[in-house]
C-alpha cells in the first residue's frame, strides 16, 4: 500500500501535508483522456450504425496482447470505438469488460440484478454535465465517481490510519470553478495533459521534472500471483467463502486464475478485486448469498 507508506513517513515528522491529487482531473492529465479525446474524433468521423459492426468485427478478431504497450493493444482500441461514447469510457476504467462480468456474476444474482448495467451509473453522470467537450464529459464523470469513491478515500484512509492531516490545494472549489471554464486545448495540448498547470510552473519547476513521462503507484501485481502470492491466490479465490457467497460462478474464476498463472492472460486486477471481495465477505456475518444479494442490489437499484 503506497499511500499508506508514504501517510506513515510523512507523520514521523510532520502533522499536515498537502497532496497533488485532483491535479488529472482538474486539467485533464490522464493518458485515458488522451485516447478518450481520439476516439471521439474516430467515433464522429463514423455513424454507430456503421462503427457497431465493423469495429465489433475487428476488435473480435485482432489478438488480446495484455503485456504489449498500450499502441499495439488494439484489442481494447478496436471494441471501444466500436461503443457510443459513454459505453467506450466505461470500459476505458473498468476493471473487468461486461461480458466478464456477467460470466463472473452466479445465475442467482444476475437475476437478482433484474438486467442492471453499472455503465448506467456513469451514463447518468455524463447526462448531467452541461458541456458537448469530449474532455469535459469524462473529467465530469471522473469528479462523480472515480476521484471520490477511489483516489480520496484511499488518502482519507491512510492518512486518518497514521494520524495525519492532509490538505488538498489544486481541488480548491475556486481553483476547480476556474479551470472548468478553461478550453480543453490549455488542459490537453497534443500528447500534453496539464499543459496550462505545466506551462505556469516553469519558471519555478524544471522542465525534466514537470515534462517527464507519467508515472503510477502500481505494484506488480501480475508477477506476484504468479510467484509469491500463487498459493495463496488460489487458497483465497477457490476457498469456501466466494463459493458460499452465491455471487460468483465458481468455474470462471478457476479459468481466470489457470490463464493468469499459464502467462495466457493478465487477469491480475480482476483477480485482485476478488480478493478484496473476498476479504469484506469474511467480515460480513454469515457471508451467505440469502444475506449478501439483497444488500448488494438494493444499493445499485
Amino acid at each position: 500500500m503506497p499511500t499508506f507508506r508514504l501517510c506513515a513517513m510523512a507523520q514521523e515528522n510532520v502533522t499536515v501535508a498537502l497532496s497533488g491529487d485532483g491535479g488529472d482531473e482538474v486539467f485533464g492529465g490522464y493518458r485515458r483522456y488522451r485516447w478518450h479525446c481520439f476516439e471521439e474524433r474516430v467515433r464522429g468521423l463514423v455513424p454507430l450504425r456503421l462503427r457497431r459492426p465493423l469495429f465489433g468485427m475487428l476488435g473480435a478478431l485482432y489478438p488480446k496482447l495484455d503485456w504489449a504497450p498500450r499502441p499495439l493493444r488494439g484489442k481494447a482500441t478496436l471494441q471501444e470505438l466500436a461503443r457510443d461514447t459513454v459505453e467506450a469510457y466505461f470500459s476505458s476504467v473498468s476493471v473487468c469488460s461486461t461480458q466478464l462480468r456477467r460470466r463472473l456474476f452466479s445465475r442467482e444474482f444476475l437475476r437478482e440484478l433484474q438486467g442492471y448495467n453499472a455503465v448506467e451509473v456513469l451514463r447518468s453522470h455524463m447526462r448531467r454535465c452541461d458541456s458537448s467537450d469530449p474532455l469535459s464529459q469524462v473529467q465530469y464523470a471522473d469528479f462523480k465517481t472515480y476521484l471520490p469513491g477511489d483516489i480520496l478515500t484511499k488518502v482519507d484512509r491512510a492518512s486518518m490510519a497514521t494520524s495525519l492531516e492532509v490538505r488538498i490545494p489544486l481541488l480548491d472549489h475556486t481553483l476547480v470553478e476556474w479551470a472548468a471554464q478553461l478550453p480543453s486545448r490549455l488542459k490537453l495540448h497534443g500528447r500534453e495533459g496539464k499543459y496550462v498547470l505545466k506551462a505556469a510552473l516553469e519558471p519555478y519547476v524544471s522542465k525534466e521534472i514537470l515534462y517527464r513521462p507519467k508515472q503510477g503507484f502500481a505494484v506488480p501485481l501480475a508477477a506476484w500471483f504468479r510467484g509469491p502470492l500463487r498459493r495463496r491466490l488460489q487458497e483465497t479465490l477457490g476457498g469456501q467463502v466466494l463459493r458460499q457467497s452465491g455471487l460468483f460462478d465458481m468455474a470462471t474464476i478457476t479459468t481466470l486464475l489457470d490463464q493468469h498463472q499459464s502467462g495466457e492472460r493478465d487477469h491480475s486486477a480482476a483477480l485482485w478485486t476478488l480478493s478484496m471481495m473476498e476479504a469484506f465477505l469474511r467480515q460480513v456475518d454469515g457471508g451467505g448469498a440469502s444475506d449478501i444479494i439483497p444488500e448488494i442490489t438494493e444499493s445499485v437499484a
